[in-house]
């Protein structure tokens, strides 16, 4: 694993603060991958309560007065498919993924993304290293042992490379500043420095789709039920169906009643 630089040292020491602090609903994925399911809104009485606009006055406002009748409900719109009453629950994760797992995530595109930017920051300084599950089809082991450390070796030149460069395009940088060869004055001081940014946008274009980025994903739980039937799926890539699946675990521990429900109606993953 690359040495951390500064943000990436903080990002690690907030993932070990929120698995302290929220265990039940965050889970750690490898060396450095993460998930958390951050926040929720709306519940079970939300589906129903806008299932039953065109039909009924009757509203529930908690979900321990569930009835029979109303679990009834929930169970007949899951397994009809009745999409719309299912898009007024949200769900807010944070994940910490490779990029190339985002770069399928984000193609489930009824939903909200905020993405790390190596435009404004330095790459996370961590990469991803496939374990033996990873590597292996059928008990055969596709890659072995000896390649995975040339292609740990290979991330760690080029995350080398990166540093090395940047810092010295940052030394030029402030060299030429205080020469008074560079022109760009900054009006706010609160902006970034154009030069510096100029050379972050040029040098991330040698960071490897292994490299991790940090996203904040919003979505309603119908776009989330098509996330999770798309990518728990067995022929869904290895490492995109352990993020989905731990993000369902997530969400069964969180709302218990509805995954039960999503289960017997022949949709929930396993």
């Amino acid at each position: 694993m690359a040495t951390f630089n500064e943000g990436t040292r903080e990002i690690a020491e907030e993932i070990d603060a929120r698995l302290r602090e929220n265990p039940e609903f965050s889970r750690r994925l490898g060396e450095f991958g993460f998930i958390e399911l951050e926040d929720t809104w709306g519940d079970e009485t939300t589906i129903l309560n806008t299932a039953r606009v065109s039909t009924s006055n009757r509203r529930i406002r908690r979900v321990e007065d569930l009835t029979e009748k109303d679990r009834n409900l929930l169970f007949h719109l899951l397994s009809q498919h009745h999409g719309t009453p299912f898009e007024t629950v949200y769900f807010r994760f944070r994940f910490i993924a490779p990029i190339f797992v985002l770069r399928q995530w984000v193609k489930h595109r009824i939903s909200t993304w905020n993405e790390f930017s190596m435009r404004y920051r330095k790459p996370i300084s961590a990469y991803y290293v496939p374990d033996k599950a990873a590597v292996t089809v059928e008990g055969f082991p596709v890659l072995t042992p000896d390649q995975i450390d040339r292609y740990a070796a290979l991330m760690e030149e080029i995350f080398a490379f990166y540093e090395t460069e940047y810092q010295e395009a940052c030394r030029r940088i402030d060299e030429a500043a205080s020469d008074g060869r560079l022109s760009g004055e900054k009006k706010d001081p609160a902006a970034r420095n154009p030069y510096r940014a100029r050379a972050r946008e040029l040098l991330r274009s040698a960071m490897p789709v292994s490299a991790y980025s940090d996203v904040y994903w919003t979505v309603n739980f119908r776009s989330l039920m098509n996330f999770f039937d798309l990518r728990t799926k067995e022929n869904a890539q290895y490492e995109i169906r352990e993020y989905a699946r731990t993000a369902y675990d997530l969400f069964a521990r969180k709302f218990p009643l509805l995954s039960d429900l999503y289960k017997k109606a022949g949709n929930a993953p396993g």
